[in-house]
């Protein structure tokens, strides 16, 4: 595969990114269902304030991101595959100084996008997005200035600084969804609803970063001759962050689970079977369940706090027994969504499905998102889309009988 132009990275920077814009529309859309309806001004103004976030704001967070790790990247194992800041290095300065400037120019023309549609009263949104977004990027930078370039240990040590890099990746997506949701409905009547979406949002960003990273740390390793993970990493590539998880990653089972007898490791999906209960995606998948179930109780009308509990414990019970139903996951999160919302309803919830939608959202994208490889990782739902069509013939027959790399 060969590297970006660099024309194409200043375009888009991030096109895999683009994953994550679900999140904001989504939490949207359970406000607007919560608050039984939007005007058209409304949903205009969120469309707009969308595309900011996530083409003009994310985007030049993102280049920072590239400029700072230019060095690291370039010595990645999947330099071309990534996608990053594009080299070589003996161009550095150059691509550099026009990232920064395109970076800049992204949040100009944010904020004239915000004078130009004055009706739409962008301006205190849009500037509060960019402020929190750069400032948990500003957090981030620093935390993995620290955490990082210091190891070629596989895994590395667990540090402070590793542990905290791994939370604060959450808040870009408590950002997205808690602004989301706020633009839908009214959420200051008293404070735990805000509480619950902050803590659901945050969780399931972790676990979000955490499995994923995990996937992106297999470019490091291969299989050796006896079926199990070698690892090879220096510290200049600085990245101790995404190595520490493989702490927790299961053992290869099989040659034809792992993609062949090359050592190739791109099909083998690790996460999307059972994986250590301790293993920072798990825990915080089930910490995103918890707040997920008890803010939707919240959303769907006034709860008491004994009623907003009981929904929070059944939804980590429920989310835990999904994570462990190993190939019957989906039939686990299907399950849980309906007890949860049965459950809700016998304890005289008003809208229980609308109660248990959240838990269903976050539970189901975990789920989705676990179950991929790191030749899916990139693009999952077109490789879902894909693999879909090549399980039915044209007519629609199951060709599951045919060979089917996982």
């Amino acid at each position: 595969m060969s590297e970006r132009s660099l024309a194409g990275y200043l375009l888009l920077p991030r096109p895999g990114d683009l994953i994550k814009a679900w999140i904001f529309p989504a939490a949207f859309a359970l406000g607007v269902l919560a608050a039984s309806g939007a005007s058209g001004w409304e949903v205009t103004r969120v469309a707009v304030i969308w595309v900011a976030l996530e083409l003009l704001i994310y985007q030049a967070r993102y280049q920072w991101n590239d400029i700072r790790g230019f060095e690291a990247d370039q010595r990645h194992p999947d330099r071309a595959g990534r996608g990053r800041l594009p080299g070589p290095a003996s161009e550095s300065s150059r691509h550099i100084r026009a990232s920064a400037l395109v970076a800049v120019a992204r949040l100009g023309l944010a904020a004239l996008v915000a004078l130009a549609l004055r009706p739409l009263e962008l301006g205190w949104p849009l500037l509060g997005l960019a402020l929190s977004v750069f400032g948990v990027a500003a957090l981030y930078e620093v935390l993995r200035s620290r955490a990082t370039g210091n190891s070629d240990r596989v895994p590395p040590p667990l540090r402070f600084d590793i542990l905290a890099l791994w939370i604060i990746v959450g808040g870009g997506y408590a950002i997205r969804g808690f602004s989301g949701l706020a633009l839908g409905i009214y959420l200051f009547e008293g404070p735990w609803l805000p509480l619950a979406a902050v803590v659901a949002f945050w969780a399931f960003g972790i676990a979000f970063v955490t499995s994923r990273w995990a996937l992106e740390a297999l470019a490091f390793a291969r299989l050796d001759g006896h079926g199990r993970l070698a690892w090879q990493a220096e510290a200049g590539q600085a990245r101790e962050h995404t190595l520490a998880l493989v702490r927790w990653l299961p053992a290869p089972r099989a040659e034809a689970e792992t993609g062949g007898s090359q050592g190739s490791l791109e099909d083998w999906r690790p996460l999307a079977g059972r994986t250590s209960p301790l293993a920072p995606w798990s825990l915080a998948a089930i910490l995103a369940a918890v707040a997920a179930a008890a803010g939707g109780r919240l959303l769907a009308g006034s709860a008491e706090p004994l009623e907003a509990a009981l929904a929070a414990v059944a939804g980590g019970a429920l989310a835990a027994l999904a994570l462990v139903a190993r190939r019957r996951r989906w039939v686990g999160w299907l399950g849980g969504g309906i007890a949860l919302a049965a459950l809700l309803a016998l304890a005289s919830s008003p809208r229980p499905l609308l109660a248990a939608l959240p838990w269903a959202c976050l539970v189901g994208a975990h789920l989705f998102f676990t179950a991929q490889s790191p030749r899916t990782l990139p693009h999952p739902i077109r490789s879902a889309f894909s693999e879909a069509r090549g399980h039915l013939g044209p007519g629609g027959e199951s060709l599951s009988a045919a060979p089917v790399r996982r």
